[in-house]
């Protein structure tokens, strides 16, 4: 190993890791010695070096002691109990909003689009835009998309609702777009994917993740994609998808057509379907999913938000 340099060991840094997941080098060695984990290579001058692996999983731990769980027993999880975590704090958040979405539905039900719009800026401004669009935003979607599948809503009301939610993002995003930032993102949908709202949502929370969006707009055949993220030297693409569209072939043809150096993330109800990984694609099909692919590039490129 004495001939190992960061590179060719494919590691971080401790310095990189303590900036990455805001875990402190003395905490990170207490740890170490403590727990066993994590468990860094050495590189030729004894230098610790952490896998992108071991540094994701920190990333993770970070997250849910910022929820307040203790760290050895966070610690002593597998990947498995990780996410069962992630997930019961999910259904949490999910059940303590029900009266809120039960209100907001009858809002909808009734073309209350006045009391609907207050709501909203009401509630974005009480929780922030990423705990407004995960926790409340993303639910009432899946709300009113069950019940106009039963028929409790009608094509008239879905489009109005999802037109009052478009009109609101654009207008906060108007005031929010960076000048700059990393890493560079193109957001678009394939043909035949109409639906522009989970393009909206995904901007959001990457503007506050102080990433820079690139919008291309829905409908995009792939060698418009690929021409698009060559000329604006973009360093991902981002793809949304309604539960109506099947995702998986397109992914694979746009994989394969764009440089191996550029990223391709995928999120929405359609990715959900998707049962097995796609090599070279970061499958996003929670919201919480996509700072997990954000957390990944940084990691990869060595990179810190600017």
């Amino acid at each position: 190993m004495s001939n190992e340099t960061p590179s060719s060991v494919g590691g971080l840094p401790i310095a990189s890791v303590e900036r990455e997941t805001g875990l402190s080098k003395d905490t990170l060695r207490v740890w170490e010695r403590r727990y066993g984990f994590p468990t860094p290579e050495r590189d030729a001058n004894g230098e610790r070096l952490y896998a992108p692996t071991q540094v994701q999983r920190l990333l993770q731990i970070k997250r849910l002691m910022d929820r307040g769980y203790r760290p050895g027993k966070l610690l002593a999880l597998d990947d498995t109990g990780l996410r069962a975590l992630d997930e019961t704090r999910t259904e949490r958040a999910a059940s303590a909003a029900v009266p809120q979405l039960d209100g907001w539905m009858h809002l909808v039900k009734t073309h209350d689009s006045d009391a609907l719009q207050r709501a909203f800026y009401r509630e974005m401004a009480k929780r922030g835009l990423a705990s407004f669009v995960q926790d409340i935003v993303a639910p009432l979607i899946a709300r009113v998309g069950e019940a106009w599948s039963r028929n409790e809503l009608g094509i008239f009301e879905e489009h109005l609702f999802s037109q009052h939610l478009e009109k609101m993002f654009r207008t906060v995003l108007s005031n929010m777009l960076p000048q700059q930032g990393s890493p560079c993102v193109l957001l678009t949908t394939l043909t035949g994917e109409e639906h522009t709202l989970g393009l909206l949502m995904v901007e959001s929370l990457m503007v506050v993740e102080d990433v820079y969006p690139v919008l291309l707009g829905p409908q995009m055949p792939i060698d418009e994609i690929v021409r698009a993220a060559q000329i604006k030297q973009v360093d991902a693409v981002c793809l949304s998808f309604s539960s109506a569209y099947l995702a998986t072939q397109g992914l694979l043809d746009l994989r394969r057509m764009l440089p191996g150096p550029v990223g391709v993330w995928a999120g929405g109800y359609g990715v959900k379907a998707i049962r097995k990984p796609i090599n070279g694609v970061c499958l996003m099909p929670e919201f919480q999913d996509l700072y997990d692919c954000l957390a990944r590039w940084r990691i990869e490129h060595g990179r810190q938000a600017a």
